[in-house]
């Protein structure tokens, strides 16, 4: 299972993306921000290598 805290990718929230790939946990992290933080598909595009960078293997 691969993770990636919404904390970790610089929010001041409790969401966790999760995914069994990192594509997985992009495209879950990407559904949050737009849905809870008001980002675009422009800024989730931006943000994807800091993102790659943040997710954990557990």
């Amino acid at each position: 299972m691969k993770t990636l805290s919404c904390r970790d990718a610089g929010c001041d929230c409790d969401y966790v993306a999760k995914g069994e790939t990192e594509e997985e946990v992009i495209n879950d992290a990407a559904d949050h921000g737009m849905k809870a933080h008001g980002k675009t598909q422009d800024d989730m595009t931006q943000m994807q290598a800091n993102l790659r960078a943040a997710i954990r293997t557990s």
